[in-house]
């Protein structure tokens, strides 16, 4: 399988339009992975392809009239029929993607652009069913541009005012289908069989898990990293790093986090740096404006939990209401929205570890100012940290609303629904930051305070502080 992964040395190739051998090789290991991972035998799977499900050449005359040659060749290829509605037991494609679509699917759940002409509505084709069981309305799945091989993963059918805005990059439809197969690999999604008993939403079979050993494994990494970095460019030798860290951010009460949390594992296994400032203008938290009172953890229920901390408040951010009042935004969720003023700096953000979409290790930098204003920053879908996204057209810088909590976020995920940005990435960020001298240090640690964080909005640093799109 290793030939048709995706990497430096076996990147994308370039071919016109839809790299069918390959999409088809990376969709059937897929389907491997996921019935042997469940306990079952290869020799059980029905391995039938979908054109051979519906009926082949002759019954699908229609069809193949309005489908590219190479589409054509993947859906020949594709396995299909362990995910027939006869099939025995029920098996989803991916634990976001239900199956291929049926023939009289394939182009009934676009929703196109009103100027959108026939030609054009004959290239998108619906050709992966989304899982309708994860919550989304109108779920909509995986959408190919025949034309050019290129997809986009939909949640819901609401999305598609975001993905056919006339901005949005699309991914090469065997791009997202290697990141569902890492996303295996790493074990953030995973089938089981049927004597599991745990708490994760099982989706017939699949389950995520809301953080993985490797998750928590290459964030410590990123930190330990970080603080070496830093001790390497400090004018002098700093003293020797210290346990506890744990305890400080927690103010001294662990059990206000399950021990067996994202948070607690990273934090038990972190270092106290020698120096202050871990980024610019931020240290190590020693305060939590979002605890329980009682200070009992929930295991059903994370809040957000800062980590590193600015000395200004986070900005608050309102929103007109249509009486004219403005109404005050929290930075995190709705359950949040009493608590009127919190510290500015960098959160592991709320979740809910046995729900649809957990991510445990998903962070978002709270600033205290807005930024995008300058028209620069951007998300990691390329989008304008600002922009209605649901705009279609170039003006996308027309009309600005500049954000405080959007730096480092995926912005539209092309893979999976949406989620906070996972820390490991931010970390692996400053970590560069630091070694590429873009970021100075002195004996406090990381130098130019909150303001450096304004240079995101810039024409010459905002690609510095843009992650690259990941699941």
């Amino acid at each position: 399988m290793a030939e048709w992964r995706i990497s430096d040395e076996q990147p994308v190739r370039e071919l016109d339009g839809l790299d069918y051998e390959r999409c088809a090789a990376l969709h059937n290991y897929i389907v491997e992975l996921g019935w042997t991972q469940r306990g079952l035998a290869l020799d059980t799977l029905d391995k039938r392809t979908w054109w051979e499900c519906y009926g082949g050449d002759a019954a699908l005359t229609i069809v193949s009239n309005r489908l590219e040659a190479a589409v054509i060749s993947f859906l020949k290829v594709a396995w299909h029929g362990f995910s027939m509605e006869t099939a025995s037991p029920p098996h989803l494609f991916h634990r976001y993607l239900a199956r291929l679509c049926f023939p009289d699917e394939l182009w009934q759940n676009v929703n196109y652009a009103e100027d959108e002409d026939n030609s054009n509505k004959r290239c998108f084709v619906s050709l992966y069913m989304a899982n309708g069981a994860l919550g989304a309305t109108h779920p909509l799945g995986l959408i190919l541009d025949q034309d050019y091989g290129m997809a986009m993963q939909h949640m819901s059918i609401r999305d598609t005012s975001i993905t056919m805005n006339g901005r949005q990059t699309w991914l090469p439809l065997e791009t997202i289908l290697d990141g569902f197969i890492d996303m295996i690999d790493q074990g953030k999604v995973l089938t089981v069989g049927e004597a599991y008993n745990g708490e994760q939403e099982r989706t017939e079979p699949w389950i995520m898990p809301s953080y993985t050993q490797r998750d928590l494994d290459d964030t410590l990494e990123a930190f330990q990293q970080l603080v070496n970095t830093i001790h390497d460019k400090m004018p002098s030798q700093p003293q020797d790093t210290k346990a506890g860290l744990l305890d400080l951010v927690t103010g001294g009460h662990p059990q206000m986090l399950p021990s067996n949390s994202f948070a607690y594992q990273f934090l038990a296994k972190s270092p106290i740096p020698s120096f202050t400032y871990i980024a610019p203008g931020l240290r190590i938290a020693q305060h939590q404006s979002f605890a329980p009172a009682s200070e009992q953890a929930e295991s059903n229920k994370l809040y957000p939990l800062l980590i590193f901390s600015s000395t200004h408040s986070a900005y608050q951010e309102t929103l007109c209401a249509p009486w004219g009042d403005l109404i005050p935004i929290s930075p995190f969720s709705s359950n949040f929205s009493t608590i009127s003023t919190c510290a500015a700096g960098l959160y592991l953000t709320e979740t809910e570890p046995h729900h649809a979409h957990p991510f445990e290790d998903g962070c978002k930098l709270v600033l205290p100012f807005l930024l995008g204003a300058n028209g620069f920053a951007r998300t990691s879908d390329d989008a304008l940290i600002g922009e209605n996204v649901h705009s279609a057209g170039d003006n996308a810088a027309a009309k600005l609303e500049p954000r405080s909590t959007e730096l480092y976020q995926l912005g539209f995920n092309h893979f999976i629904a949406a989620h906070d940005v996972q820390l490991k990435y931010v970390l692996w960020n400053w970590v560069a930051m630091v070694e590429e001298g873009k970021w100075e240090v002195d004996a406090d640690g990381v130098v130019g305070g909150i303001e450096k964080w304004r240079e995101a909005d810039t024409e010459e640093h905002w690609s510095d502080y843009q992650l690259p799109m990941s699941w």
